[in-house]
């Protein structure tokens, strides 16, 4: 009859620990967001080299990528180089740096919206006079289904080797 009240025992102290690893882990989860950081950043960079927005949705081809044979979103590559990660030990994030010269335009390329002249009367584009300008929204930012299934992946990992005793970021 001892054998199996030492069976349990053991059991629940093993279940006792792996919890107690578990609930260490999840204090301070900076391996796993310095991973869905990288996956973040390496996703949207997929989305300037493919011209498609998160969930695929392909980005309406401006009219100088039209005209000049090149890529939407990248005509100096300023947009696309302002793209990094952060994170820390509850978040990981991915977008344009705010200092960067990218930033001042990055939200009309997200969201879209019209732009008008601040100074004066119109706005040149090609040597060519706009009293306005409407820019679509091309979406380079966001999560979609396969990064979800990413970030879950990351995190099961991560706390899987945490209540196994291998170190959650290990």
């Amino acid at each position: 009859m001892a054998a199996p009240i030492d069976i349990r025992l053991e059991f629940q102290e093993d279940v006792t620990a792996g919890l107690r690893r578990g609930i260490a882990a999840g204090l301070d989860m900076t391996p796993a967001m310095q991973e869905i950081a990288r996956h973040l950043e390496t996703a949207t960079a997929m989305h300037f080299e493919q011209e498609r927005g998160p969930g695929g949705v392909a980005w309406k081809p401006s009219e100088r990528a039209i005209a000049e044979g090149g890529q939407t979103l990248t005509m100096s590559g300023d947009l696309r180089s302002s793209i990094s990660s952060t994170f820390g030990p509850d978040f990981a994030a991915a977008g344009p740096e705010r200092s960067f010269g990218a930033a001042v335009y990055a939200a009309i390329h997200q969201f879209g919206g019209t732009i008008r002249a601040k100074a004066g009367r119109a706005l040149s584009f090609g040597g060519r006079l706009f009293a306005a300008v409407r820019i679509p929204a091309r979406a380079y930012l966001g999560i979609d289904d396969q990064d979800r299934a990413a970030i879950a992946d990351i995190l099961r990992g991560f706390f899987g080797r945490a209540f196994a005793g291998a170190g959650g970021g290990e």
